[in-house]
């Protein structure tokens, strides 16, 4: 998904969209009478029927201004150990050829802004090359909240 706003352009780039929790993970002051009410525009799309998990969007977004390529939340990444959620541990996505795809190398990215420090949300701020985490985009600044980084 591409949208031009002036002369800035905003890219989507998904990195996985798949059934991840169930809803009580997110929604714990719901019960699953709620989700089953409204069964009939929540799934397939929202939630998969057969597990009953919500299907969770992992993605970024790409701003180019003319100026500068901004990279908005780094995603979960390859490589990495997720225990907490299987599906992401030592993945390998499709990511940096998608990104490919649009027309932006990591070393055009200018700016990474992190808006908060969730496993999901910075995974490819690096990546492993010959047995070493090095920056993913080498030539960027990486941004994000003084209180989020003094919490993690």
């Amino acid at each position: 998904m591409s949208v031009r706003i002036g002369r800035f352009r905003i890219d989507r780039v998904v990195e996985s969209e798949e059934p991840l929790v169930a809803p009580e993970i997110f929604f714990p002051e719901s019960t699953p009478d709620v989700f089953e009410a409204h069964a009939d525009w929540f799934e397939p799309r929202y939630r998969e029927p057969d597990s009953g998990k919500l299907i969770i969007c992992v993605q970024s977004y790409v701003l180019r201004t003319g100026r500068h390529t901004i990279l908005v939340d780094g995603c979960v990444g390859n490589d990495k150990d997720r225990d907490v959620f299987p599906q992401w541990n030592r993945q390998s996505y499709r990511y940096l050829e998608d990104l490919a795809a649009i027309g932006v190398k990591p070393e055009a990215v200018d700016i990474v802004m992190c808006t908060h420090l969730h496993t999901d949300h910075v995974g490819w701020n690096t990546r492993l090359v010959d047995g070493r985490w090095v920056p993913t985009f080498p030539n960027a600044w990486y941004l994000f909240g003084r209180r989020e980084f003094e919490i993690w």
